[in-house]
């Protein structure tokens, strides 16, 4: 695979050298959010190759200069960076540094395994049943305690930096091998970093459909658009049912429900959204952002846990100023409710992500994850006595890797 810009841009290419270790590139995943290139890197030490690292690729001008996607690419790359200097956190990834090559610009950053909170959702529904109240308040007062760190950093001078991370979603989040919970990603992060550059254009970022209702009509946010998309990710993960999902309602209805204000508002947020130009899934998601009342909630949220009901019934309140105010706030009533169940930690989240890989069985095989995760196995797994684990720096320098594909559905609904 190539890129446009570099046409030496191979698997085993070297990207980058820092000191004594040299990244070279492993495989190339795709294109990010802001145009950029992502890939796996490894590095090698003088001891050797040692794990894989996540790179966001960003081309430099070449001649004719940049176009405005690679310059805008360049620009949040910049800005992650410098960013991130302030998110020194055990619940956010790390990130290693920015690297400037002769045709791009690299961000290496820590490759978490495990598994995202999407694929641990297919699995539950995979074999037919949610994971428990526990393992659901364990994970989101993890992401909770990150997005408290982030949202209360400030610059060098004391100044807040007002950081919204405005990607919340099952993909950023994941359950690492030993029970510890990350969120991976402040790529597209709203903050008052001195320096940044303002967008002109209002727009969403990241995945629209786990936006929050100000984001989507373009209004002003703050972290509480932060715990919104946390309570979309974290009802759907406990029931997979979305809230943004109109099922069979046609968007005549759902404008019928609104007023004559709420009406102005959709057709400004929707005139903004095709300027930008974002898809029809955006679209869709912003009348349902507008339209849904309390009984849609209500309705949503069946079946769960009243411990769980209620957190989720603050989290997805449409006005910010009805929802938990700060992430801390979130983070302590998260703990409380899991105060009040039997003790569950760490290992424990393990041991139910072992139990229900076993449970699942052979409908794993429907299901397609990325390279990175995995690093669990079934519970009632045994290691044959020929069983040889290979380790990454067994490969050879010269191996191949396919590329990730697209998970494949699994349509039986699962019990709550």
């Amino acid at each position: 695979m190539s890129d446009d810009s570099n046409p030496r841009l191979t698997e085993g290419v070297v990207l980058f050298t820092q000191g004594d270790t040299t990244y070279f590139l492993f495989q190339i995943l795709g294109e990010g959010r802001n145009g950029e290139r992502i890939l796996y890197a490894r590095p090698r030490t003088p001891e050797g190759f040692q794990g894989k690292v996540l790179v966001k690729y960003a081309a430099l001008a070449q001649g004719g200069g940049l176009s405005e996607k690679h310059q805008r690419a360049r620009i949040r790359l910049e800005e992650e960076v410098r960013l991130a200097r302030f998110l020194q956190h055990p619940n956010i990834a790390h990130v290693v540094g920015l690297f400037e090559m002769k045709h791009a610009l690299c961000v290496a950053s820590e490759c978490v395994g495990g598994f995202t909170l999407d694929s641990l959702l297919a699995i539950a529904q995979a074999r037919g049943r949610y994971f428990s109240e526990a393992f659901i308040l364990y994970v989101f007062a993890e992401v909770a305690a990150a997005l408290a760190y982030a949202h209360a950093r400030t610059d060098d001078a004391g100044i807040p930096l007002n950081i919204v991370n405005r990607d919340v979603n099952p993909t950023r989040i994941r359950l690492a091998p030993r029970g510890g919970v990350k969120l991976t990603d402040f790529g597209v992060a709203f903050s008052r970093l001195a320096g940044r550059v303002v967008t002109t254009l209002p727009r969403p970022k990241g995945d629209v459909i786990y936006s929050s209702p100000e984001l989507l009509l373009g209004e002003d946010v703050d972290g509480r658009a932060d715990l919104f998309s946390l309570g979309l990710t974290m009802l759907e993960f406990a029931t997979g049912r979305h809230l943004y999902d109109p099922g069979n309602m046609k968007m005549a209805d759902l404008e019928a429900r609104m007023s004559e204000e709420e009406r102005r508002r959709l057709l400004k947020a929707t005139v903004r959204s095709m300027d930008a130009g974002l898809t029809s899934v955006a679209e869709d998601a912003i009348h349902w952002a507008m339209a849904y009342r309390p009984g849609d909630v209500d309705a949503a949220m069946q079946g769960l846990p009243e411990r769980l009901c209620a957190i989720l019934g603050w989290l997805l309140q449409r006005d910010p100023a009805m929802r938990f105010q700060t992430a801390s706030e979130l983070e302590r009533v998260l703990r409380v409710r899991l105060g009040e169940l039997p003790p569950f930690g760490p290992k424990d989240a393990v041991k139910e992500v072992e139990q229900a890989l076993s449970d699942a069985g052979e409908r794993m095989e429907e299901l397609d994850f990325l390279d990175d995760e995995g690093g669990f196995a079934p519970a009632d797994w045994r290691a044959p006595p020929d069983y040889v684990e290979t380790q990454p720096e067994a490969r050879n320098e010269d191996e191949l890797t396919t590329d990730p594909t697209p998970r494949r559905a699994v349509k039986a609904p699962p019990t709550a």
